[in-house]
């Protein structure tokens, strides 16, 4: 018996076939499981955009999930921040030649280590099917797979630092979410500026120079929402340190009602600082052409 609560994939991953001699369908469609075994919101979202950016979308927010999984899931055991730091760097060696014979070898090693490294069950299945993703992203042109790795090069560049650095200013929160959040946005926003066929010249500067603020609004909303649990669940938070020494509390503090008037004041703080990108993504919004809205 299916559960109420079951998600039907929309029609539209009817859209993303496989194409002989490139994409086993066995490949697509565990990408297209997979997505909704990692993540709820994006399972919904990622089937209904427009199909001449589906797959790459799909492939490239799972390459990305993998990657946030060795920089922050990880937790089978104790692992170094150095274990970390080589499995994301591996990873990507792994996407910059990914129809390699030493690509396929380092992600079948990665898959192996899955087991010992991964915690979480629905992203351990993900690692250990790293070579399927693989094969639907190695199918992509040249184009597109050489702007999928660079962004998230970058993505794992700021990660990385992030491992070492906490965040203790809005500036340090807002080059924190620039990494994990302004570059895929900035994936998103290349490919629809080059695969549009309606976007004029206005409106794709318009989506380029926004294209980061709409990526930090929905990380801060998401650091926002997800307090409590980060807490109780992660115990780490991405609230800038200089609020907590300002009021002389702890992270955790904030739960405590006795501590309600200080935890609003800075509750406060983070929801200026997020507003500040309300108006530039009203822009990317509206400057989004009509075939991908």
């Amino acid at each position: 018996m299916k559960s109420e609560y079951e998600v039907k994939m929309p029609s539209l991953y009817g859209a993303v076939k496989s194409k002989t001699g490139e994409i086993s369908q066995d490949c697509l469609d565990y990408c297209k499981s997979a997505l909704q075994s990692v993540s709820r919101s994006f399972a919904l979202t990622i089937p209904l955009v427009e199909e001449n950016i589906l797959a790459p979308i799909m492939v490239g927010y799972l390459e990305a999930r993998i990657l946030d999984t060795f920089e922050d899931d990880i937790g089978r055991r104790e692992i170094s921040l150095q274990e970390r730091i080589n499995s994301m760097n591996v990873l990507m060696e792994i996407l910059e030649s990914p129809g390699s014979e030493s690509a396929r070898k380092k992600a079948k090693e990665l898959a192996e280590s899955a087991d010992e490294l991964v915690l979480n069950p629905n992203y351990r299945d993900l690692v250990k099917n790293m070579e399927r993703i693989l094969t639907v992203h190695s199918s992509f042109d040249e184009r597109t797979k050489e702007c999928m790795v660079r962004w998230l090069k970058e993505m794992n560049f700021g990660m990385q630092k992030f491992l070492k650095q906490e965040v203790y200013s809005f500036e340090d929160l807002n080059e924190y979410c620039y990494y994990v959040a302004g570059t895929p946005s900035g994936f998103l926003t290349e490919l629809v500026r080059t695969r549009s066929k309606d976007l004029g010249d206005k409106k794709s500067q318009i989506l380029r120079d926004n294209e980061r603020d709409f990526g930090l609004f929905l990380q801060k909303v998401n650091i926002i929402r997800d307090y409590r649990e980060d807490i109780l669940d992660n115990e780490k938070i991405f609230w800038p340190g200089f609020l907590f020494e300002k009021y002389e509390m702890k992270p955790a503090d904030l739960l405590k009602p006795e501590n309600e008037k200080e935890s609003m004041k800075i509750l406060d703080a983070m929801i200026d600082n997020a507003s500040q990108h309300v108006e530039p993504v009203k822009n990317y919004l509206n400057a989004i052409p009509e075939e991908y809205a």
